[in-house]
């Protein structure tokens, strides 16, 4: 299901709307910001990027109950509104991370209130441990420092899809970068973002099978750039369509980007009463899966597990396209194949079981079919243990791509992990074997080593 341009249309003007009553509001209340919480000074010697640590809690919230799911805070520099964050960890303690933006020369003070307007009404209290402001100076030594300053100083800021609001649905988890290389010199930093889900778009069931997760990762922007200097910025326009970016900025040069699809997707000609600006991470995924980035950070397995709860799409016993078991339930393989003409499909036996439990559940549609790095996940039974994991079958599949020859070739299966009880990914040791090639109908067998935990 794809958000139908007649609808971004309306959205957009919605968003237009919102987003000149939403300035106006902004400059009118200055003066009226909530009472800080915690506030911290700070003094800079030059101009710099500055980031936010902010390690709170909202006490008797989680993101799987509903009127309670997480408190908002206000974020404001020198008095003036910089973004909203929402605490979607909820009663536990975790070190959120902002960009600010580029900050002038001399003193500064960040300060964090509770928005009481953007909390959930079962969310009254917030719990402020610390605050840290992140002091990005100009490195001179180094040219892959200075790489990182340039992703740093053009991260984009997000404005909420207007309809996710005070919904707490879709939301920005975490932003990561990559670094690529072009020839003669020319970088490349993309910018990504990882939300809780995506309320249009791919089917959760479909999620799982072909992505390994119910999380939507979407990329957002991104420049071209040589010598220092930007040669070209791109952003995913509304039907995943590349388009060039000329919107505004803020905070020193930022770009503003909004949501703008109920899938995701963005635009630079509006945005909405709230902003967010998660402060990006370097991610390296020549050899990895852009799911391996979660892996880092358990908790977003957590909320994504929660959201769904919430929404009622986690099930015992699955029933339609948009409900799955508890994510915990499933085997996560990640492998690297180059499909032609073919799609790859992924068989799990279990020790002393007959069934055979199937990634794809019999729809050729679940199948894989894009080349690369990628992750599916297997449910197998409620109950069992993960020593219990036998075999992983990888089965080759001829697909409706047109093709002289149908193949899943330099098949590599790289991983195989579970989620425990506290969503944190646990690795299973797999026999290690030379990548190969299968022709469609072909199948290959992986073993997992059941002798060690």
């Amino acid at each position: 299901m794809k958000t139908t341009l007649d609808s971004f249309s309306l959205r957009l003007l919605l968003l237009t709307f919102v987003c000149i009553s939403s300035t106006r509001a902004t400059t009118q209340n200055i003066s009226q910001l909530p009472k800080p919480l915690a506030a911290e000074a700070f003094n800079l010697t030059e101009d710099m990027e500055v980031g936010l640590e902010i390690e709170a809690r909202s006490p008797g919230t989680a993101w799987v109950r509903k009127g309670a799911e997480a408190s908002a805070l206000l974020i404001s520099v020198d008095g003036k509104y910089n973004q909203d964050l929402l605490l979607w960890a909820g009663d536990e303690f975790f070190n959120y991370r902002v960009m600010l933006g580029r900050l002038s020369r001399g003193r500064h003070t960040v300060s964090v209130a509770r928005n009481p307007k953007r909390s959930a009404a079962g969310a009254p209290r917030v719990e402020i441990k610390s605050l840290r402001p992140l002091l990005f100076a100009v490195s001179r030594d180094a040219d892959n420092a200075n790489e990182e300053q340039l992703a740093l100083a053009h991260s984009p800021f997000l404005y909420a899809r207007a309809n996710t609001i005070d919904r707490f649905t879709d939301i920005p988890l975490l932003m990561y970068y990559e670094i690529l290389r072009e020839a003669g010199g020319v970088l490349i930093v993309r910018y990504t973002v990882i939300f809780t889900n995506e309320d249009g778009g791919t089917e959760t069931a479909a999620l799982m099978a072909r992505w390994g997760r119910t999380t939507d990762i979407e990329w957002v922007y991104q420049i071209r750039a040589h010598g220092g200097k930007i040669m070209e910025e791109t952003y995913q326009g509304v039907e995943h369509e590349t388009k060039f970016f000329t919107g505004s900025r803020a905070n020193g040069g930022h770009p503003l980007l909004a949501v703008a699809s109920d899938n995701n997707n963005f635009s630079d000609l509006a945005c909405s009463a709230v902003r967010f600006a998660p402060l990006p991470i370097r991610a390296r995924l020549e050899k990895a899966t852009r799911e391996s980035v979660m892996d880092m950070y358990p908790q977003s397995y957590r909320v994504m597990t929660e959201e769904l709860l919430r929404e009622k799409r986690i099930s015992d016993a699955p029933a339609d396209v948009n409900t799955i078991a508890d994510p915990r339930e499933y085997l996560y393989i990640e492998a690297n194949s180059e499909q032609d003409g073919a799609a790859l499909a992924f068989d799990v036996k279990i020790t002393g079981q007959p069934k055979i439990f199937a990634s794809d559940m019999g729809d050729p549609r679940l199948r894989i079919d894009r080349s690369g790095y990628f992750r599916t996940a297997v449910r197998f039974a409620k109950g069992i243990s993960p020593a219990m994991i036998e075999t992983i079958t990888v089965r080759c599949h001829a697909s409706q791509k047109p093709a002289r020859e149908r193949r899943c070739k330099h098949l590599k299966v790289v991983r195989a992990l579970v989620l425990d009880k506290n969503y944190v990914p646990r690795p299973l040791l797999l026999h290690t074997q030379p990548e190969s090639s299968l022709t469609a109908g072909e199948t290959k067998v992986f073993k997992l080593d059941q002798s060690k935990p």
